[in-house]
């Protein structure tokens, strides 16, 4: 049977058919139930904590998260995806938030970039990996100072087949990124194959 998943990546390698995804699946990564609620609950903690109040969402989809976050801290991210299908399903579902297309590639050309206090990449840090070389130094660039919040999800051993050649567990990742690492969470259960995790990085070199 065909899965969302094989949309994105399939036997070890990125397929990246989001706007195809979208269209075939009403709900892929059963957004709805709002799944990996330990990296998402520990970054909206991380939001509180350090006074955050002006966010750009990285990977919004159909928009659940950006409407958690708004329920919980009174902020209306400017959430953002790749996909027009997915835009337009969010705005929806969720016509009081703030949603609309584009690519994380672009986030140089972000207007009023003063006035933004966090980027949030939600969940989307295996299909940004061969830019991500190129989005670290945009930031750099661009939001000196400000924070970065990754929501991620790794797998136990033996699972994960892509993107090993970049890191495999969340403290492999702190490791490759070149920001001040803040703070960060990882969590589980016993019978989970995921892994949940959130960092928070200081914009700013290590």
């Amino acid at each position: 049977m065909e899965s969302y998943h094989d949309y994105a990546i399939k036997d070890g390698k990125l397929v990246a058919k989001y706007e195809e995804m979208y269209q075939k699946f009403d709900d892929p990564w059963i957004q709805s139930t709002q799944p990996n609620r330990y990296s998402r609950t520990m970054a909206i903690m991380n939001i509180k904590r350090y006074g955050i109040k002006n966010i750009v969402e990285y990977g919004c989809g159909l928009g659940y998260y950006a409407n958690w976050i708004h329920q919980e801290t009174g902020i209306i991210p400017r959430s953002i995806d790749i996909s027009p299908t997915a835009i337009l399903k969010a705005k929806q579902k969720f016509p009081h938030l703030n949603f609309e297309v584009g690519s994380i590639l672009d986030l140089d050309k972000l207007p009023s970039k003063d006035e933004v206090d966090c980027i949030l990449l939600a969940d989307i840090m295996w299909y940004i990996l061969d830019d991500l070389k190129t989005i670290n130094q945009k930031l750099l660039e661009n939001f000196r100072g400000k924070y970065l919040i990754n929501n991620f999800v790794t797998y136990r051993e033996g699972v994960q087949k892509y993107g090993r050649e970049y890191f495999t567990s969340t403290e492999e990742l702190i490791n490759y990124m070149p920001f001040k690492l803040v703070g960060y969470g990882i969590a589980t259960t016993v019978d989970d194959v995921n892994i949940d995790s959130t960092t928070i990085f200081k914009i700013e070199p290590k």
